[in-house]
């Protein structure tokens, strides 16, 4: 029945995987009809139990397997299933009861033969000379698996279809403690896998995370209540008499989301952070009008409320090394920094020192931190990029007293690799694009920028990221004006710190080098977010964050180094594709997503008021309702070593 390589499950190989619909068995020694009886209970378990199809169903249906495996099965049996997979699959109110049973009808369909032997006693539970198998199933979506976090979407948005909004956060901080940052800022990958795309539009996932966010927080009945209520008490491992203590190098979207769970789980944590503000890039490379200062400082303070503690103005090298926070009895140690250096453009004229000349990271930075003295000053602005900062940079232009700004990016509209929504609005806003072209010399004049000069470009072939090489344009060379240029085509960590790392290892790129675990080569040192992956997405920051926080915990308890079971479960399921950008769902179209009003571009711009005003309590409940609630059950089997299940990878 497989004619694929067999999938793994970690370091094992998987006799059978089955889930909505599909099926493929590796090892034809597994019975499958006691494959179908594990997956039918699976699904049961998973009903929401909202619907009687499903939830009834599915329990009859696994009996009925169970039935014919024991070889008490009746030929009517089989018509039975097939009657009830149909009526479940057709009825149900979501897709765990419309998706699962479809496997069953192919099956009934190509291998009744099987079935037949089964009712005829030729076949049981367990098959002469097989080995024993474990099942173990998981319950995920497409937008779930897409979310680095993997946050459990479905369910935090039919908690706000059925307007209970508090238990919608607390869905969403199970995992993810920022939920009002990243439900401004986070680039969506779960839209982008929504099926409700194929059909008319995605679902407004990020502006519906904002919204329980922002509604909890401002219908809060008091200020301890805000955002979520701190736990009654802490829960302290058996194997620890006092808290732990664990030292968090950097207050950005992985620190932080580390230093929430830990904290949960009763240790003692300490983020040092360099700057004067938390939040990372969040807080010194994001733009007010698109996060503003008191939602990260609000989230912030709800952390610090668990016991966190942040010292402040202390860099890893000038304030302090590893070997200092071991010795001050940190038992794990977790470093987070960011990517807060610039890429150079390495062209002519940008070393001379012109004033006018600025890295993005520190044009946004000083704007953040209120250091308006240091942000150089003039009418014309021109940012080299095609990123979100370049966007940042460039909408921040007029905002700060330009009246002219200018974006110049070497490829077309299509390749830019900023948030096509961060493109739009600057569009409107009146930034003039420059596409096709590329820097190719600062020019100068008294000390002070003049100008810069650039090239056309034109696409040639593919790269190595996918996208079109561009290729000058020979003798195309023109001249844009300026008073200001920013450079904004990348980022990278600070690493004259990485000296400071004795016996962490470190790629001759910078990057920080970890195991399976994010466990670095220095025991109970652990690191994660941007400075193990280069300049990255903030979800991923805070899914690294949160994995961290788990491990650490493991290490401290029982010295565990095994990788964690979900992060084991990703992977797999990573290997199924969830997602189908083909695949054509039987419903009418026409219910698109609910717009997001925005201020007025013309006035916006003027200040750094938030763009986006988020949903109102109907708007969100009307979003919400058109979630298709795509759960997908999935199991798999394995053979087990000797007698013991756990081996196999049930949990």
């Amino acid at each position: 029945m497989a004619s694929a390589p067999p999938l793994r499950y970690g370091d094992r190989e998987v006799a059978a995987v089955i889930g909505w619909g599909g099926i493929q068995v590796f090892d034809t020694r597994l019975d499958i009809i006691k494959l179908c009886y594990e997956y039918a209970q699976a699904v049961q378990n998973n009903s929401c139990g909202q619907c009687i199809p499903c939830r009834t169903g599915m329990r009859v249906l696994a009996g009925l397997f169970a039935k014919i495996s024991a070889g008490r099965g009746e030929k009517k049996d089989l018509e039975h299933m097939e009657e009830l997979s149909k009526t479940i699959s057709k009825s149900s109110m979501c897709e765990i009861g419309q998706s699962s049973p479809r496997v069953f009808l192919y099956l009934l369909e190509n291998f009744r033969d099987t079935f037949i032997a089964a009712l005829k006693g030729e076949t049981g539970v367990e098959n002469v000379g097989s080995p024993r198998y474990s099942f173990h199933s998981m319950l995920t979506a497409p937008c779930m698996q897409a979310c680095p976090i993997h946050l459990d979407i479905p369910k935090y948005i039919e908690e706000i279809k059925a307007g209970r909004f508090r238990e919608s956060l607390e869905v969403i901080k199970s995992r993810l403690p920022i939920a009002g940052i990243v439900g401004r800022v986070c680039v969506r990958p779960c839209e982008f896998n929504c099926r409700r795309g194929l059909v008319d539009e995605p679902i407004q996932i990020r502006h519906l995370k904002r919204f329980v966010a922002d509604y909890v927080r401002d219908h809060a009945q008091d200020s301890s209540d805000k955002y979520v209520r701190k736990p009654a008490a802490a829960v302290i491992s058996k194997q620890h008499t006092t808290q732990p203590k664990v030292a968090i190098i950097g207050a950005g979207p992985s620190g932080l989301t580390c230093a929430s769970f830990l904290a949960k789980a009763g240790y003692n944590v300490t983020i040092f952070e360099m700057l004067s503000e938390s939040g990372g890039m969040a807080a010194v490379g994001i733009p007010d009008y698109r996060l503003p200062r008191y939602i990260v400082r609000g989230e912030v303070e709800e952390i610090e409320k668990l016991g966190v503690k942040i010292v402040y103005g202390k860099a890893l090298g000038p304030s302090f090394t590893l070997d200092d926070l071991e010795a001050e009895g940190f038992k794990a140690i977790f470093i987070g920094m960011g990517c807060h250096c610039h890429k150079s453009l390495g062209i002519e004229g940008e070393d001379k020192g012109y004033y006018g000349y600025v890295p993005g990271v520190y044009f946004l930075r000083s704007i953040n931190l209120g250091l308006f003295d240091e942000v150089p000053k003039g009418k014309k602005m021109v940012v080299v990029g095609g990123g979100n900062v370049a966007i940042d940079c460039v909408r921040t232009a007029f905002r700060v007293g330009f009246d002219e700004s200018h974006i110049v990016y070497r490829r077309s509209r299509k390749e830019m690799p900023a948030d096509q929504v961060e493109i739009d609005d600057a569009e409107s806003e009146g930034v003039s694009f420059h596409f096709l072209t590329a820097p190719n010399r600062v020019i100068g004049e008294n000390n002070r920028v003049k100008g810069l000069e650039c090239l056309r470009m034109q696409l040639g072939e593919p790269d190595s990221s996918g996208r079109r090489r561009p290729v000058v344009v020979p003798g195309s060379e023109f001249v844009i004006e300026a008073d200001v240029i920013v450079a904004a085509i990348g980022q990278e960590g600070d690493f004259n710190c990485m000296c400071n790392l004795p016996g962490v290892e470190v790629s001759k790129k910078g990057a920080i080098l970890v195991d399976e675990n994010l466990m670095t080569s220095r025991k109970g040192v652990f690191a994660g977010g941007d400075c193990v992956t280069g300049p990255d997405v903030l979800i991923r920051a805070c899914a690294h964050g949160r994995r961290i926080g788990m491990a650490i915990d493991r290490y401290l308890v029982d010295g565990s180094l095994a990788p964690l079971g979900e992060v084991t479960d990703s992977k797999f399921l990573e290997q199924l594709k969830l997602y189908d950008a083909s695949e054509a769902i039987a419903l009418p179209a026409g219910t698109g997503r609910i717009p997001v009003r925005h201020e007025l571009p013309a006035e916006r711009k003027k200040d750094f008021r938030e763009v986006d005003k988020g949903f109102t309590t109907d708007e969100a409940v009307a979003e919400a309702s058109r979630c298709l609630r795509c759960y997908r059950v999935v199991m798999y089997a394995c053979a087990c070593h000797g007698t013991d299940e756990i081996s196999c990878g049930k949990s």
